[in-house]
């Protein structure tokens, strides 16, 4: 047993009040047992159950039970916790499961609106979800290496398409291109 847990019969029970008292193995005073310190599932204590519990004093001065159990009858705490355990986890797995697949489905429906919807020179879908609502292409020159941004209505505005992975961008305005280090293109 563990220390602080004591063993006693239950020898009387009042099932209707829910309250009874047990009388400790080592035989001293009966101590008091109320129905909310059993922590058992499937039935409630009648007489004759040998209750394992911890003695604690009341506001009243008195003795009682505490942290009760029936010998033979499983614990609420174990099975509780087994089973809250065991449905956390699958809630966890499901709602995990449940937001990767609706946020692929809207990554994928941003992708095919900006494909249905895009002019054919436009940004590629990838790069208009990383900075949406930003029209400032920041391009790089081929011939000279110049950085240059071009804006809407430029002449080589809808042939100018970005490659992030050579370093060209997208800003939300010419001030945050100047200020980046680009020049504005001159077509």
């Amino acid at each position: 047993m563990n220390p602080g847990l004591n063993k006693g019969e239950l020898i009387k029970w009042n099932d209707d009040r829910g309250f009874g008292f047990i009388q400790p193995s080592e035989g001293a005073k009966e101590v008091f047992l109320h129905i909310s310190a059993v922590k058992t599932l499937g039935r409630r204590p009648k007489v004759g159950d040998i209750i394992f519990y911890e003695l604690v004093t009341g506001t009243d001065g008195k003795n009682r039970a505490s942290s009760a159990s029936i010998q033979g009858v499983v614990s609420q705490s174990s099975t509780t916790r087994t089973i809250k355990t065991a449905t956390v986890k699958q809630k966890i797995k499901k709602r995990g499961l449940l937001e990767t697949i609706f946020g692929t489905g809207i990554l994928a429906t941003i992708v095919l609106f900006q494909m249905q919807f895009s002019p054919s020179r436009s940004p590629t879908p990838i790069a208009a979800i990383t900075k949406p609502g930003c029209v400032v292409k920041g391009n790089i020159s081929i011939a000279t290496g110049a950085k240059l941004y071009h804006v809407l209505g430029m002449e080589d505005y809808d042939g100018t398409i970005i490659d992030s992975s050579k370093g060209e961008r997208w800003f939300c305005s010419e001030s945050e291109a100047v200020a980046a280090g680009w020049h504005r293109a001159p077509r």
